[in-house]
């Protein structure tokens, strides 16, 4: 019953750094056993509607800007492995507009925007934040680099294995001169239309039961 000011204060601390250190554990955890991507028919847009909602109902300091196109942006991907890519990339993006200063922050703005590019499927975030350093731009998608003092480094990298595995590529930018002249940084993803999973040889990819019954129905 006393001191109840420094108490609660004490409280909100050990629960943030908690939340810090439950996240750390997760994207660690999330890099050491990266699941094998699990490939199926899917218009993309419908994962990047789910990973912009869960961010978008968490910061309502920020404006979000949506163009997904009318065109369905079809391919063959894992919607999961999908949606934790986007995610960490709009959330990055928040983060990025948290690093200004106050005044600044204001007029936080995140613009996710999809279609087709040259055949491919491009997926661009653009914010208004602090930017990404112009020297040594490439080495924030290696793990464990940051320009935040709580970051794990972890974040662009996931993102990177996923995209690679997707037969895709991630790429680093400053935002166009049409976005708040500028300022800021934009994340691009571009993704085959469609990528073929070659089937197994035959005989691998199945138990020995299912190699015995096909013997079986040969009449061997």
């Amino acid at each position: 019953t006393e001191d109840r000011e420094v108490f609660d204060q004490c409280t909100d601390t050990i629960i943030r750094q908690v939340e810090d250190i439950g996240r750390m554990v997760d994207e660690f955890s999330a890099f050491a056993r990266m699941p094998k991507p699990e490939m199926k028919a899917i218009d993309l847009r419908e994962s990047l509607r789910e990973a912009s909602f869960l961010v978008e109902v968490s910061r309502s300091d920020i404006a979000f800007e949506r163009d997904f196109g009318s065109e369905p942006l079809k391919g063959t991907f894992d919607s999961r492995l999908m949606a934790q890519a986007f995610g960490n990339v709009i959330k990055n993006a928040a983060e990025a507009i948290d690093g200004l200063d106050a005044d600044d922050r204001s007029d936080g703005t995140i613009r996710i925007q999809a279609g087709r590019q040259d055949g491919a499927i491009r997926i661009d975030v653009i914010d208004n934040g602090k930017g990404l350093p112009r020297e040594n731009r490439q080495r924030l998608l290696e793990p464990y680099m940051t320009t935040r003092e709580k970051g794990t480094g972890l974040g662009l990298a996931i993102v990177k294995k996923i995209v690679e595995d997707h037969g895709g590529r991630l790429e680093l930018h400053d935002a166009p001169e049409d976005f708040h002249g500028g300022r800021g940084a934009m994340i691009s993803i571009i993704l085959p239309p469609a990528t073929v999973v070659a089937a197994p040889p035959r005989g691998e990819g199945r138990n020995e039961h299912e190699r015995e019954t096909e013997k079986v129905d040969n009449g061997v």
